[in-house]
């Protein structure tokens, strides 16, 4: 299994916190499931889903590039941080504050 890199996942993360009500809400009203209890991969790809739908190719292939593209600077091999392990572990960490954040909302 080929995984993408670690800033793809906290970039969607970004892009679904930033817009949680919206998200959430298109997410209940069409599946009447609550996305954060999806595995994190299947997540991953409910935000992607939810941001391309009914975009252009053009503009699919725009956002691609921006999740794909790395952070300035990174210097990624190497790093023990950016393991596999690690890199689950932390996005782990990550889904578990979206939790807390929707049970506060």
């Amino acid at each position: 299994m080929v995984r993408p890199p670690y800033w793809v996942g906290q970039r969607l993360l970004d892009l679904a916190v930033n817009r949680w009500p919206e998200f959430h809400g298109t997410m209940l009203l069409r599946t009447g499931r609550e996305p954060l209890r999806l595995p994190l991969p299947s997540l991953l790809d409910v935000i992607y889903a939810w941001w391309v739908e009914g975009a252009t190719e053009k503009d699919i292939a725009k956002f691609h590039r921006q999740l794909t593209t790395p952070p300035a600077g990174a210097e990624l091999e190497g790093r023990e941080e950016w393991s596999d392990e690690e890199t689950d572990d932390s996005f782990e960490r990550a889904l578990g504050s979206l939790r807390g954040a929707a049970r506060t909302a």
